[in-house]
């Protein structure tokens, strides 16, 4: 499964975060290969609380560099888009980031899913039209008047 948009991930994490319809206090953990293919998904922390940094060390530790090259998280509620709760989770899953980054892993979204929806912290769409650098999914795009991926 070749994985192309942001809202692929979303769909896989709300199997986990909500199996039922009903929102779980999970964060979860979605790894991607270097050709962007799955490669895996789990809970990460059943008990998650709104904060991520207590659970740093756990998402890094499992991400594996011969089988995840890209990954993403989502957890259980959105954030206010009020600028002091805003900034306090973007400012965790940029440091979150740039941990994983040190380590040859790139974090292409961030995810919080409630009973409305869900908030993205990364790209909603497909990945080629973000310019991101990502590997190219898209097989129509290599046929197509614009001759390649982004």
């Amino acid at each position: 499964m070749i994985i192309q948009a942001g809202f692929d991930l979303e769909f896989l994490a709300r199997l986990l975060i909500a199996p039922e319809g009903e929102i779980l206090p999970r964060l979860v953990l979605i790894e991607l290969d270097a050709e962007m293919q799955f490669a895996d998904i789990g809970v990460a922390s059943c008990q998650f609380d709104g904060s991520l940094e207590p659970h740093f060390d756990t998402i890094l530790e499992h991400l594996d560099p011969d089988t995840t090259r890209y990954f993403a998280i989502a957890h259980a509620g959105g954030w206010e888009c009020t600028d002091s709760v805003h900034a306090r989770v973007l400012a965790e899953a940029d440091a979150l980031r740039d941990m994983a980054l040190a380590r040859g892993f790139l974090m292409i979204g961030h995810f919080g899913l409630d009973e409305d929806g869900y908030l993205s912290n990364g790209p909603h769409y497909y990945f080629d039209r973000y310019h991101l650098g990502l590997p190219c999914t898209m097989d129509h795009w290599v046929h197509s008047k614009h001759g390649k991926c982004g």
